[in-house]
């Protein structure tokens, strides 16, 4: 899980992931800027505002239930 993901070293990084065999999830605040990035590799997308603790324990709630619980965790808001 990406939480703070965009198109820079987030994109990178969630591309050497994915071709290393990891299911991605990509969490961010707009995720219609993570379109491009989540179909080219296959990767789901979660709204989430990182500074909102709700939306926090949110997202690992719908990332749990949608994908599995997450192996590896990069938090990398701007």
């Amino acid at each position: 899980m990406i939480v703070g993901a965009g198109s820079g070293l987030s994109a990178s990084l969630a591309r050497l992931l994915a071709k290393e065999g990891f299911t991605i999830a990509l969490a961010a605040r707009q995720i219609d800027k993570l379109k491009a990035l989540s179909d080219k590799i296959g990767a789901v997308s979660f709204t989430a505002d990182a500074s909102q603790l709700d939306e926090v324990e949110q997202l690992f709630t719908d990332v749990k239930q949608k994908l599995e619980v997450p192996t590896l965790f990069v938090y990398n808001p701007s």
